[in-house]
C-alpha cells in the first residue's frame, strides 16, 4: 500500500511538473504573439516590444501586459491620456479587438513583424500588388523619408495596375505637422502619368499605409519619365546644406524640368537649395523659368506705368491733358525731358528700385541688405525679383 501511494505521489509530482512546463511554454507563447507592427484602428501603426512596451507611430506609447495566457488577453496602458485597453487575439494569430463592449471599436490588423523600419500598406491594395514599404532616418528632429528610389519602383508596380503605360513624373516629400498626432511625419507622394489616358495617379506613402488616388482628367504633373536611379533625399539635403541650407525639411520635390534653352534637368528642390538628381551636384540657375517669367511680367508692368508717366508729363507741357494727380505744373527738374528715355539703364535701375521696395516691405534686414548691395541669393530672386 505504501509503494502504491508512493507511485502515485511520483506521478502526481511528475505530472505537476510537465503540466507546469507546458503552461509555461504555452504562456511563453500566446504572450509572445503580440509582439510586431499592428495597423491601430486610429491608423497609425503600433509596435509591441519584449520588453513590454508598445510605441504608437506618431503619437503615443505605453506598456501590455499578459493577463491570461492561455486565452491571449492582453492589457495596455497608454502613457498619453492614460487610456487602458482590454483586447484579446483572433483566433489566426492577425488580429486584435477589444474585449471590453464599451471599446467595441478597438481593433488591430497585424502588418509584419518588429523592426525600425515603418511599414505603409494599402489594405485594399489589388492582390499581387508591390509592399510599400517607408523607411526614414532622423534629421534634425524629424524623420526625413530615404531610399526612395527603392520606393518609387515598388510605386510603379501598384500604378501599373492601374494602367499598363503608367510613368512616374514627379515625386513630393512633406513633413505634416498636423494639430492631430496620427496625421503627423513625412508623407511621399508620388505622381503618375499614362501617355495613352493622359490621366494621372497619385500614390501618397505615409507610416499609416498607402493610399492611392485616381484622377481620371487631364493633368499637368509633366510628360517626362523619373529615372529609376537617382540622387536619395538624404544626399540631397546634406548638399544643400553643404551649401548653406539651414533648418529643418518641410518639402522637397524631384522632377525633371526643360529650361529654355538648355537641355532636361532631373532636379531636387530642396529648401532654398536645387540639387541635380543625377550627379548629386549644386544647381545654381533657376530651371524652373519662375524668375524670368516673373522678371518678364515686372517688365512689362514697368513699361506700362512709364508709358502712363510719359502720357502725363507730355499732356502737362502741351496743356492738353492733366498729370497724374491733377498737377499741371512741369516736372520738378523744369526739363521737358520725358521721365524715362526707355534705355536699358533706365529699366535695370526700375527693377532694382522695385527689388529693394519689396524686401523693404516684406523681408527682413539682411533680405534688404542683400538686395541693396547686389547679393541675391536664388530665394531672393524669386521673392523679390533682384
Amino acid at each position: 500500500m505504501a509503494k502504491t501511494r508512493g507511485s502515485i505521489f511520483v506521478f502526481l509530482l511528475v505530472a505537476g511538473v510537465a503540466g507546469f512546463s507546458l503552461q509555461d511554454t504555452a504562456h511563453a507563447a500566446s504572450c509572445e504573439a503580440i509582439l510586431g507592427k499592428w495597423t491601430w484602428f486610429t491608423k497609425g501603426v503600433v509596435t509591441f516590444n519584449p520588453d513590454g512596451t508598445f510605441v504608437h507611430e506618431p503619437g503615443n506609447d505605453g506598456t501590455w501586459e499578459c493577463t491570461d495566457a492561455v486565452r491571449g488577453k492582453f492589457t495596455l496602458r497608454w502613457r498619453r491620456g492614460g487610456y487602458v485597453n482590454q483586447v484579446a487575439l483572433a483566433a489566426d494569430g492577425n488580429g486584435l479587438s477589444s474585449t471590453d463592449p464599451s471599446q467595441h471599436f478597438v481593433t488591430a490588423k497585424r502588418i509584419g513583424a518588429g523592426g525600425t523600419t515603418q511599414s505603409a500598406q494599402d489594405a485594399s491594395a489589388t492582390p499581387g500588388a508591390a509592399t510599400l514599404i517607408l523607411t526614414t532616418q532622423s534629421d534634425s528632429g524629424r524623420q526625413l523619408p530615404k531610399d526612395l528610389p527603392e520606393l518609387m519602383h515598388a510605386a510603379t508596380q501598384r500604378a501599373r495596375l492601374w494602367r499598363p503605360d503608367a510613368i512616374p513624373v514627379a515625386l513630393e516629400v512633406q513633413h505634416r505637422d498636423a494639430p492631430n498626432p496620427t496625421m503627423r511625419g513625412p508623407a511621399v507622394r508620388i505622381f503618375f502619368l499614362s501617355p495613352a489616358a493622359d490621366t494621372g495617379l497619385l500614390v501618397t506613402v505615409t507610416a499609416d499605409g498607402a493610399r492611392t488616388s485616381e484622377f481620371n482628367r487631364q493633368v499637368s504633373w509633366g510628360k517626362l519619365p523619373l529615372p529609376p536611379v537617382f540622387v536619395d533625399l538624404p544626399a540631397a539635403v546634406r548638399l544643400a546644406r553643404n551649401n548653406g541650407m539651414q533648418g529643418q525639411i518641410g518639402h522637397a520635390s524631384l522632377r525633371i524640368w526643360s529650361p529654355s534653352g538648355a537641355p532636361p534637368v532631373l532636379a531636387w528642390m530642396v529648401g532654398n537649395k536645387t540639387v541635380n538628381g543625377a550627379t548629386g551636384e549644386l544647381i545654381d540657375f533657376d530651371v524652373t523659368g519662375y524668375i524670368k517669367s516673373y522678371n518678364a511680367q515686372w517688365e512689362r508692368a514697368a513699361k506700362g506705368l512709364r508709358a502712363l508717366m510719359r502720357s502725363a508729363q507730355g499732356g502737362a507741357s502741351s496743356g492738353s491733358s492733366p498729370t497724374i494727380g491733377g498737377d499741371s505744373s512741369p516736372p520738378p527738374s523744369g526739363s521737358d525731358k520725358p521721365y524715362d528715355d526707355g534705355s536699358a539703364a533706365r529699366q535695370e535701375s526700375e527693377r532694382k528700385q522695385a527689388a529693394e521696395g519689396r524686401a523693404y516691405w516684406g523681408g527682413s534686414a539682411a533680405d534688404y541688405n542683400r538686395v541693396k548691395n547686389g547679393e541675391c541669393t536664388w530665394s531672393d530672386s524669386s521673392r523679390f525679383g533682384c
